[in-house]
């Protein structure tokens, strides 16, 4: 190839790049020349903020709301903080991933690192030339805070309120909350100045997405509560998310009066050296289903009042082969709470439980003296750990793959298998089968207060001597 011919493809090369659709990333190109280049468009606005992820402040999350329509959305940044955010020539277009969230209503960039910079949103729609106010992205000085605590009341039963308070940063100055279902998908979208939302009333809504009004919520369906408190800057300081079930307990009961009320076994404790999980294990008899957590807002309540009772949707598995079910809660928050299921011609209620993750947390111990001088009808005698108000004694015996052989009730700290003079309950209904020597098999115990909260667990294997 001679001078010429080279000269003129690499001239050819260069306007296909300078040409691209993304010549801003290819060849450097600041926004304010892009700018330049849509003069001849009408200017408005994106609405966009930024946040670190959880626990994450490498990245960070650009979210923004892409109006129906929109196209060439683009997402530029500064070199770091010390420039001044209002000069266009500042910016220069990154490549990122973007993803949909609340169901394709609201998108968001991903940005790895954990260089703090100003940054905006651009795309184009309907001849306009819509761009963010820039954003502070602040993910090492002041990282997002992420919490579940918000108080959720009804005006009715499918008008529930939310109120919540500013976190560790109190720069806040509007609030966006979004409203979504059980799947992530978009209900509603609005902004206030204060610590409040009602879900419908826009009395002191100062901004919605809606471009229609919301649906009416459904009883007993599952949704989801998220606020983001915003800076000035754009930076989200508070990230709140919750889920919330509309109709309370006493709501649950009056769509049952066809129902015979009944009860059922139930408990609770903290998991084994984290006061942040609790397990709340349940007996459900053969037939049961629908199996459903409740809880209240806080010790203070009255227990016996199931208005104060709110359903939460928490993941349930079996335990000890399926005899026992167990709901797992990630809070410490000390609540009371109980278990609801159906059966045949009958609502079962268990009695109130009170958990104690914060004030007595849960003893996990394997400590149980084991006498073994009557062959194959071992004795279990153990003490009381540090709380000694231990009313109930819950014991289960399973084979070493889990499988449920026994469980019984004692108030006295020892029980023979199988000897029932001191039993004052049992949840088994056949003859225990006989152990078979030199098999291994696992012995449980739970040391139950009056208030159904769990004081002690016991776990050890042994051998069928």
């Amino acid at each position: 190839m001679n001078f010429k011919s080279f000269l003129f493809y690499s001239i050819l090369l260069f306007t296909i790049i300078s040409c691209s659709e993304d010549n801003d990333i290819t060849v450097a190109r600041n926004l304010q020349e892009y700018m330049d280049e849509n003069s001849d468009k009408e200017k408005d606005v994106v609405i966009a903020c930024a946040a670190n992820a959880e626990a994450n402040i490498e990245l960070n999350y650009i979210f923004y709301y892409p109006e129906e329509g929109a196209t060439d959305i683009r997402y530029y940044e500064t070199e770091d903080t010390s420039v001044d955010p209002t000069d266009y020539t500042n910016y220069r277009r990154q490549s990122l991933t973007s993803e949909a969230i609340f169901g394709g209503k609201l998108e968001r960039f991903s940005r790895s690192g954990a260089t703090e910079s100003w940054c905006l949103v651009t795309y184009i729609k309907d001849g306009k030339f819509h761009i963010s106010d820039p954003i502070r992205l602040k993910n090492n000085t002041k990282a997002t805070e992420y919490s579940n605590e918000v108080a959720i009341n009804y005006k009715t039963t499918l008008e529930p309120n939310f109120s919540w308070e500013d976190g560790t940063v109190k720069e806040n100055v509007i609030y966006f909350q979004v409203i979504s279902d059980e799947e992530g998908d978009f209900i509603s979208g609005t902004y206030t100045e204060n610590t409040f939302f009602q879900y419908y009333d826009e009395t002191n809504v100062t901004l919605t997405i809606n471009t229609t009004t919301p649906v009416d919520l459904v009883e007993d369906e599952i949704y989801n509560f998220t606020m983001m408190g915003v800076s000035e800057d754009n930076w989200v300081n508070l990230i709140i998310e919750e889920q919330f079930i509309p109709r309370n307990l006493e709501e649950y009961i009056a769509t049952n009066t066809e129902k015979t009320i009944d009860t059922l076994f139930a408990f609770a404790g903290s998991a084994n050296g984290n006061e942040e999980v609790t397990y709340i294990y349940f007996d459900p008899i053969e037939g049961a289903f629908n199996y459903r957590y409740y809880e209240t807002e806080d010790t203070t309540v009255d227990k016996t009042d199931f208005a104060n009772y709110k359903r939460r949707n928490l993941t349930e598995t079996a335990v000890f082969g399926g005899e026992f079910r167990r709901f797992t809660k990630n809070s410490s928050d000390e609540v009371w709470c109980l278990v609801t299921y159906i059966t045949e011609g009958k609502l079962h209620i268990s009695e109130p439980i009170k958990t104690q993750n914060n004030s007595r947390e849960t003893e996990w111990t394997t400590d149980v003296a084991i006498d073994i001088s009557e062959t194959l009808k071992p004795r279990f005698t153990w003490t009381d750990g540090t709380y000694d108000d231990t009313e109930t004694y819950f014991q289960v015996f399973t084979q070493i793959d889990d499988t449920f052989i026994t469980g019984t009730f004692t108030t006295e700290k020892t029980f023979q298998y199988y000897d029932e003079s001191n039993i004052t309950g049992k949840i088994h209904s056949d003859t225990p089968p006989a152990l078979v020597l030199d098999d291994e098999y696992k012995f449980s115990l739970f040391g139950i207060s009056p208030d159904n909260w769990i004081n002690l667990v016991i776990q050890t294997t042994f051998i069928a001597e």
